[in-house]
């Protein structure tokens, strides 16, 4: 592969490498809710009995069973759920995660398909992503954002989605002008003349 061709195989193979990571972070954050879910109620009693400890032992005063804020309070939300809530969002987890990894595999592979499929799914949860920077924003949400945004545009722009520029066809026909002896011909330098 050369030119067009070859720019357009790295940067699926970086965005399937960020699909890849993807896949894997909610493959596991699925399967960590899902047993969660299964031993809810052990957890539970765990986590309380471990934080009465630590408040009666460091703070010597009545034990607080409300009110926590930062990560006890997020501990807190998380055991008010019920097991069905976090086998469901567990589940979803996972099928997510499943269709990151089918994007990987696809791109990797520039698979049209799957072109077709990261662009869907990306820009669909854009206005999710955007609600969350406004609510609350980090560093690594706008960072996020940036690049999905940026995944988005290259695959309607550069990879000609939906009829964009010509579509499919006009894609075939740039990458053919990089490839084969025609292209070989254009880049190589004129041999040099004879000395005489």
């Amino acid at each position: 592969l050369r030119g067009k061709a070859l720019r357009d195989k790295v940067v699926l193979r970086l965005i399937a490498v960020d699909r890849a990571f993807h896949f894997v972070v909610l493959g596991l954050l699925g399967i960590a809710v899902l047993l969660f879910a299964s031993n809810r109620l052990t957890l539970r009693t765990d986590f309380y009995r471990v934080l009465a400890a630590l408040q009666g032992g460091v703070a010597g005063g009545p034990v607080q069973a409300s009110g926590h804020v930062g990560i006890l309070h997020e501990l807190d939300r998380l055991f008010s759920l019920s097991s069905g809530t976090l086998t469901e969002v567990g589940i979803a987890l996972l099928a997510y995660a499943a269709l990151e990894g089918a994007e990987a595999v696809g791109l990797w592979f520039a698979k049209r398909w799957a072109e077709y499929l990261t662009f869907v799914s990306t820009t669909i949860f854009l206005p999710l992503e955007i609600y969350e920077i406004v609510h609350r924003g980090t560093v690594l949400k706008v960072l996020g954002f940036l690049i999905n945004l940026a995944v988005v545009v290259y695959l309607l722009y550069a990879k000609r989605l939906f009829g964009l520029r010509g579509g499919g066809k006009a894609e075939e026909r740039a990458r053919a002008l990089d490839m084969g002896w025609e292209a070989i011909e254009r880049v190589t330098p004129p041999p040099p003349m004879p000395a005489g």
